[in-house]
């Protein structure tokens, strides 16, 4: 037979543990996320250049994490383009301004997994690419021209490509996070302009996308 004290009072271990252990690592990943920014704005102020690393995110909110990091002092970016314009009763809408990529947010960081893993922590985040251990590295200069190709209208979804991909089909990755990876063409355009969805050949794996045409080119 259980006995029952009816004079205890007070509340069950580990009930309510919950959000103290969240708050617990909140802290930790914010002290981590703020050592990291000091750490790489003194090494870029030496002279240094930390290299940039892409942080996968959930596709919609790119620019929200790019703000969050923005507001600790992290250096980031997300490249944008014209999406694609809109026709309604005979009036034409300008496309509004979307990732050029989608899913992703570049970062620059210094090279140390303890940080890298406090990215992870940011709200909408889900990992960086390759791992924080071994993250596949962007150099400053591909990321500046990368962002340039972007803000020219390169990438723009109206812009006409004069390339016609079929499903199947291998192509290279041009420019960005992925620039120089092999690809193959999941779902092509049949426009000539727009986007396409890719595989990408990358450690052992393939990795979905969606990039614009403009960014890839024939084997």
């Amino acid at each position: 037979m259980i006995m029952q004290h009816k004079g205890m009072v007070g509340t069950p271990i580990a009930i309510g543990s919950g959000d103290r252990f969240k708050d617990r690592m909140r802290r930790i990943t914010d002290g981590l996320l703020d050592e990291g920014a000091l750490v790489t704005t003194n090494w870029r102020i030496n002279g240094g250049k930390a290299p940039w690393f892409a942080l996968r995110v959930w596709t919609g909110r790119e620019k929200v994490v790019e703000n969050s990091l923005d507001e600790m002092g992290i250096r980031s970016l997300v490249p944008m383009r014209k999406g694609p314009d809109l026709r309604r009763r005979g009036r034409l809408i300008e496309g509004a301004m979307m990732p050029v990529i989608h899913g992703y947010v570049l970062v620059q960081m210094f090279a140390k997994a303890e940080y890298l893993t406090g990215l992870q922590g940011i709200e909408h985040a889900i990992d960086v690419l390759g791992g924080c251990e071994r993250p596949m590295r962007i150099s400053d200069k591909e990321v500046s021209r990368f962002n340039a190709l972007a803000r020219n209208g390169s990438y723009d979804w109206e812009r006409p490509v004069d390339m016609i991909l079929k499903a199947g089909e291998p192509v290279w990755i041009t420019a960005g996070p992925f620039s120089d990876k092999k690809a193959t063409v999941v779902t092509p355009s049949k426009k000539g302009r727009g986007d396409v969805v890719v595989c990408i050949d990358f450690m052992g794996g393939e990795i979905p996308v969606t990039v614009p045409l403009a960014l890839l080119k024939k084997l």
